[in-house]
């Protein structure tokens, strides 16, 4: 399998031939970089971080989504930007329900992963009352949590709330940039 023009490091950062360090130096080795396969592009669509957004590697490049990250948990709200921006997103990140329904009028996101506990609002009923806005009613909303548990609980949250998907905390990066991309793709 031959190589993208894309190489990616321990830590997770994305970069292209210009951006990458070169294999002599001394943080090569350090930081753990390698090129990325062709064969690991089937599932995901890599970018470089560095060069603004513009799809590098082959194939026709795909519209870059927009997701709006809602978590009153900064150290959270952080690690889930960076963790969506690696895997190819753009992200607008929200701090409380009422911060997330002005960041969602003005930006219009793609998708919206809305934590379920917030200090002004639960996101249960926060995902309620953006369904039932017609402004928000096809935009896809996953609902996340660490406290839901128990799949009768997550079902009727699912079907009361009108969400697009759920995923529980602690999620593993890939799984969440999967389900974003598998969610998107079903409301395309």
């Amino acid at each position: 399998m031959g190589t993208t023009g894309l190489f990616w490091s321990k830590r997770g950062e994305v970069a292209c031939a210009e951006h990458a360090p070169q294999a002599d130096v001394a943080r090569w080795a350090r930081e753990g970089w390698r090129p990325i396969l062709q064969s690991e592009m089937k599932r995901l669509e890599y970018r470089c971080q560095h060069c603004a957004g513009t799809p590098i590697g082959h194939g026709t490049p795909k519209p870059v989504p927009l997701v709006l990250n809602v978590d009153d948990r900064p150290s959270t709200l952080y690690i889930r930007d960076r963790i969506l921006r690696q895997h190819g997103f753009i992200v607008a990140n929200a701090d409380c329900g009422h911060r997330a329904v002005d960041v969602a009028r003005q930006l219009k996101p793609n998708i919206i992963l809305l934590d379920v506990h917030l200090p002004d609002v639960d996101g249960r009923e926060l995902c309620q009352q953006l369904k039932k806005d017609p402004d928000f009613a096809d935009t896809p909303i996953v609902l996340i949590s660490a406290t839901l548990t128990g799949n009768p609980n997550l079902i009727e949250t699912i079907r009361t709330t009108l969400a697009d998907g759920f995923i529980r905390e602690p999620v593993e990066p890939d799984a969440l940039a999967s389900l974003l991309w598998n969610v998107l793709t079903a409301a395309a």
